[in-house]
Formats: structure tokens, C-alpha cells, sequence
């Protein structure tokens, strides 16, 4: 690793850019990145087949050939779905009997088909409008509503303002948005983050974002129009080939090339367990460092990227049912099965926005310090810092005898190393709510009641006649409010203010409430007996979010 320096050679402390520039593509820009993006990928399997014995573009295409029949006999009937089994069943045909200059050409088509699909827009006015009109125009966006609804609903405003508390170092954040090209990795918790993301920024005044979307949030034809014009590309995560993911990161480089801002989700998907992310995927990550390089080597201004994490904490989560249900069927196997997931149905969406005010709730957005490529902190001046405070010239990293230059075994080991740094902001971000203490408290209780069983058979103890007394209840939660408290003032954790300064019954009440006003199935119930739960893998979930601080089997309670 490099030395600290004393006196930091900073290209980020030259003046600040405009905080938009390059996000909006004129028409021969859009052309000039899909052009790059085709001869970018054609070039890396060429590489590929150069550096391999055993590869060759007959077996490159051969592999997306059958992913991507094997795909589409899985999807379901519709035009666009025809389209594209015929133009694979063409591929299939023509690539065995071609020379391997027709076929780099078919891998060109190929790529092509994937840039077009995957290229986003970004119009500046409609993302004004979307954003103010956002609180109203939720509900036009889900659609489908039957004049019944609209009825019932058509007078109340969605104060999704109201709901979303934004906290962090947005002042520093705005700052380096003018001196470099920043990179946001979010927690990932529901369908609605992006959501949530985009009106935090436009809120605070941040600059819009380019970020990858789940095709399926495309199948709406008014969100589509939306999505399509706020800086948001497709990604379809049923593409397994190489051929598409190589496009996709090409297409996400080059974003970062011509100074776009990324916002993607290192976890890759929501988190299904609840807790906070433990694993992120570094590939999109590695890309920030191969453009930091050529930067460098380019002479470009302005060559730095910084990297924003952020926690995203709900008291509620709208999926939470087909999540949890989700990873228990992914880790128990057999035992279960898949449930309807809550996104698709317009109605509780809008359900849950109101619910969210009606009970005071907020989605809390945490933004992190900002890192470097290398997991360094970065100052408001632009300039790291390493763990002693101390200047760090972040272009000594990449140097190769003396010069910028690309080293992928170095590279990856840097990018692991932010890894960790986001890891740990993640964990250290997170927003410890009423819903998350007081599941915590029962289940915990409820698993010291029955050490014998396994996850899966506590999962199954629910119901009147596995009640728990109040008063231990109210004593687990004194415990670990005391403990998340000192964690807090550690600055290991954060907590909403209905839990810094609660009683332990204030608490609990807050989170009954809150469980009950939402979910259909009862999480929580309060009987003659004492408390028993209506749904523990509902409460497993929610009790997996303060997972990994050390607290579990730990309360007044435990059993030497």
C-alpha cells in the first residue's frame, strides 16, 4: 500500500464541475456508446478466445445459444418473446456452418441486441416532474385501480416527503458530486428503493443518478416512460451468458467514463433474509478502478471516483412476507414455498404509503462517509485519508513503474478491500427501529425457551400456547436497548428516535402497533397468558436485521 504523502497530488482539488454534466447523451453520444459498447465486448471475448485453447467464438456462442433458449422456453408467450426465439433459433442455425469472421459479426448482432435493450435515458425536465409530482403521481404510475379505488383514494396526497428522513454528510457529498464522478451503493431492502433513492436526492439537492433496474419494473408502460427517461437502465437478471453481462459492464464502464453517476446495489438483489447485507458483489465495483486508470493514463479532467454507501432502514417492508419466505425455501429446502411477492399488486403499495403515515413510520436513508477506490475516507477537499487521518496520494495505488496502469490480481485485491469498507459502512449505518428491537427480543426469547429445536422448528412455535410473560418481554428489550444505546454512542450503530430515549414498554407498544396497522397475519399479539407470535418467520425477519451485532442469546434471560 502507498505511503502516506505529505504534500497529496489531488486532481479532485481542482475547481468543482456543474453536478449534472454528462448524464444527459445527445443522439450521436447514445450512438457512440452503443458502438463502443459492441466493439468493447466483441474485443473481450476475442481476448478470451486468444488467451484459452479450448475457447473459441463457435463455444462462446454455442453457451448463449442454449441459455438463451433454455431462458425463453421458461418465459411466457407474448410478441416480444416470439421475436427473440426466432432470432435465436436463427443464431443456432447459422453460427456452425459460418467462417469465424461471420461469426465475430453474429457476436456483433448479439452485443448490438443487448445494448439497445439495456440503454436508458435521461430527460432533466421529466425528472423535475417526476419528482415533484411524485407524491401525487404514485398512484397514476401502479395503474389498474378500479374507479372504487380511485374514489377512495383520489383526495389523499401521498406525503412521501413526510416519510423518507435523510441524514449523512449531504453537504460533503454534494461538494465531491462537482470534483469527481461518484459511485452510490445502497442497501438493498424493497421493489420500492429506487423509489425512495431518487426522491432523496432530488430532495437534498444531489444530482441525479444512473442506475441499473430490474426489467421486469419495465413491464408498466407508464412507469417504463418514466424509468426510461430518469437515467435508469435495463437490467434482466435471467440473462445468464457471458455475452450479455459482458455487454452490461461494458455499458455501466462507460457511463463512468463519460462522468455519469452510478448508483447499483452490491447485494445484486433485496435482501431476503432481513439483515443487513454480508456479501456484496464486486464486479461493478472492479469497473471504477479500470476507469480510474484510464483516466489517468487519458489526461481526462476531473479522473477521480468516489463511492457513496448507503443503508436504507425501513420499520416496515412491503415484501417482507415473500422475502422471508424466499430465503427460508432457498436454506430449508423443500420445507417451503414461494408466496406472491406484495410489488405486483398495485393497491398495497399504495396501502403501504399510507399506512407508513397513519403510523408516523419513516424509511431511513443513511448516507455513509465517502471512500475512495481503495476504501480510503475522502474529505470534503477531494483528498484520502487513511485510518490516522493522514493524506494519501490515491495514484500511487495504480502506478506500474511509475506510471498509471492496469494490474487486474492488484486491482481486485483494492476492490476487495472497498468491499470490506462498504461492508462495515453498511453495518455501521444501520437504523435500529421499534420493529427490529422487539422481534429481536421475542425470538430470541422465544429460541432460549427451546434450545433444543433448530431455525426451522422455531419457526414453527407459534400461537397462544407458547406465550411469553410481558414482564420477561419488557426485560429482554431493557437489555437490549441499553446495549444498542452504548453501541450508538460508539457509533457502531444508529437508532430512530422511538427508541433512543423509549421505555422499553413505550417501545414495544410502538411495534405492536406498527406490525398489527400493516401485515395481514398478526406478527405480534398480546393474550391472557402473555405475548405470543402469529407469524414467526414474519418476526424472523424483522429480527434479522440487527443480526451480526453480537446481541442474540445474550439478554438477562440467558441460560448458563
Amino acid at each position: 500500500m502507498p505511503e502516506a504523502a505529505i504534500e497529496p497530488a489531488s486532481p479532485a482539488a481542482q475547481a468543482p464541475r456543474p453536478p449534472d454534466v454528462g448524464l444527459r447523451l445527445t443522439r450521436e453520444q447514445r450512438e457512440h456508446v452503443r458502438r463502443e459498447v459492441i466493439r468493447r465486448t466483441v474485443e473481450d471475448h476475442k481476448e478470451m478466445v486468444k488467451r484459452s485453447k479450448d475457447l473459441s467464438l463457435e463455444v462462446i456462442l454455442n453457451d448463449a445459444v442454449y441459455q438463451e433458449q433454455d431462458r425463453l422456453r421458461r418465459e411466457k408467450p407474448g410478441k416480444e418473446t416470439r421475436n427473440q426465439v426466432r432470432f435465436w433459433n436463427k443464431v443456432a442455425h447459422d453460427f456452425h456452418q459460418v467462417s469465424e469472421a461471420e461469426r465475430e459479426r453474429i457476436l456483433e448482432r448479439i452485443a448490438g441486441m443487448y445494448v439497445d435493450e439495456i440503454m436508458g435515458y435521461f430527460n432533466p425536465v421529466i425528472h423535475k416532474v417526476a419528482a415533484k409530482i411524485l407524491p401525487w403521481g404514485l398512484k397514476a404510475l401502479l395503474s389498474r385501480f378500479s374507479p372504487a379505488a380511485w374514489l377512495k383514494y383520489l383526495g389523499t396526497r401521498l406525503n412521501l416527503e413526510e416519510n423518507i428522513v435523510i441524514s449523512g454528510p449531504i453537504d460533503h457529498i454534494r461538494e465531491l458530486a462537482g470534483r469527481a464522478t461518484l459511485i452510490m451503493t445502497p442497501t438493498h431492502v424493497s421493489n420500492l428503493d429506487s423509489v425512495v433513492i431518487g426522491l432523496g436526492l432530488y430532495l437534498k439537492r444531489l444530482p441525479p443518478f444512473t442506475y441499473g433496474a430490474g426489467l421486469n419494473l419495465f413491464s408498466n408502460p407508464v412507469i417504463s416512460f418514466f424509468m426510461n427517461n430518469l437515467g435508469a437502465y435495463k437490467v434482466d437478471r435471467r440473462k445468464k451468458n457471458g455475452v450479455y453481462k459482458n455487454a452490461l459492464k461494458h455499458y455501466a464502464t462507460l457511463s463512468m467514463e463519460m462522468r455519469q453517476h452510478n448508483l447499483f446495489f452490491p447485494g445484486g438483489t433485496r435482501s431476503r433474509s432481513g439483515e443487513v447485507e454480508q456479501k456484496i458483489k464486486l464486479g461493478l465495483l472492479g469497473c471504477g478502478v479500470n476507469v480510474y486508470v484510464s483516466n489517468l493514463q487519458q489526461g481526462r479532467p476531473d479522473p477521480d471516483l468516489f463511492v457513496i454507501p448507503c443503508t436504507l432502514s425501513c420499520s416496515l417492508v412491503l415484501e417482507a412476507p415473500s422475502l422471508i419466505e424466499d430465503h427460508l425455501k432457498e436454506t430449508g429446502k423443500s420445507r417451503y414455498i414461494r408466496v406472491r411477492g406484495d410489488f405486483s399488486r398495485p393497491m398495497r403499495v399504495l396501502k403501504f404509503w399510507r399506512d407508513l403515515q397513519r403510523m408516523e413510520s419513516r424509511v431511513h436513508m443513511q448516507f455513509g462517509e465517502p471512500l475512495d477506490l481503495f476504501g480510503n475516507r475522502v474529505d470534503r477537499n477531494g483528498i484520502s485519508r487513511d485510518a490516522h487521518g493522514r493524506p494519501v496520494d490515491r495514484t500511487k495505488y495504480v502506478e506500474t513503474g511509475g506510471r498509471p496502469g492496469h494490474n487486474p490480481q492488484r486491482d481486485q485485491e483494492y476492490t476487495r478491500e472497498l468491499g470490506r469498507s462498504i461492508l462495515a459502512a453498511f453495518q455501521r449505518d444501520n437504523v435500529a427501529m421499534s420493529t427490529h428491537v422487539s422481534a429481536f427480543a421475542v425470538f430470541d426469547l422465544m429460541r432460549r425457551r427451546h434450545p433444543q429445536y433448530d431455525i426451522y422448528r422455531i419457526l414453527r412455535t407459534s400461537g397462544p400456547d407458547h406465550s411469553i410473560p410481558i414482564q420477561d418481554v419488557h426485560a429482554e428489550l431493557a437489555y437490549l436497548l441499553e446495549r444498542l444505546r452504548e453501541m450508538a454512542a460508539r457509533g457502531e450503530i444508529h437508532l430512530a428516535p422511538d427508541i433512543k430515549t423509549a421505555t422499553p414498554s413505550d417501545a414495544f407498544a410502538k411495534a405492536m402497533h406498527i406490525f398489527a396497522t400493516f401485515h395481514g397475519q398478526e406478527v405480534l399479539r398480546e393474550g391472557p397468558h402473555g405475548i405470543y407470535t402469529g407469524n414467526m418467520k414474519l418476526l424472523y425477519y424483522y429480527r434479522n436485521r440487527l443480526d451480526h451485532y453480537g446481541l442474540d442469546l445474550s439478554g438477562p434471560g440467558k441460560k448458563e
